[in-house]
């Protein structure tokens, strides 16, 4: 016997998830840029089950990925891994607004990005030549670990 898939192309999410979170894919799917709100949380009507949403817009379409919450995982790493994910998705939005031509404003906008999200004291971009040597053209330092380098 094959099994049917639940949802398919023009399944209506109605059908399938909890009112409240039917009603935010709604709201979501209208929204110009729709990859600002992602992840979104969901909750299947049926089950109860919660899921992450990613929605993408591709060539006047939308595609929406769900991913299951892990029922075992601390609603701290939940929420870290949904801070995570916006914290990317606007790196990423940064990176492509970047005028093309610069690999050095690339690095540049790279290692602050990293800085920043991760919260590391010291990150550098090498730059390698075709020696194999290489060097630092780029780095990011927090001032606390600047004066306790130079005591």
């Amino acid at each position: 016997m094959l099994l049917q898939p639940v949802i398919g192309i023009g399944t209506d999410v109605r059908t399938v998830f909890a009112g409240p979170s039917a009603n935010a894919l709604f709201k979501a799917i209208k929204f110009g840029e729709v990859s600002l709100l992602n992840p979104m949380l969901v909750h299947c009507k049926k089950s109860g089950k919660p899921f992450y949403v990613i929605i993408h817009r591709v060539t006047g379409s939308l595609i929406i990925d769900f991913e299951p919450v892990m029922l075992n995982e601390t609603p701290t790493a939940a929420a870290g891994s949904l801070q995570s994910y916006k914290y990317a998705g606007k790196t990423i939005a940064r990176l492509q607004s970047l005028p093309s031509g610069s690999i050095e404003r690339l690095c540049d906008m790279m290692v602050q990005e990293v800085f920043e999200l991760t919260g590391y004291d010291l990150v550098m971009a090498y730059k390698f030549h075709d020696d194999e040597k290489s060097r630092i053209p780029i780095l990011a330092r927090r001032l606390q670990t600047q004066l306790q380098l130079n005591e």
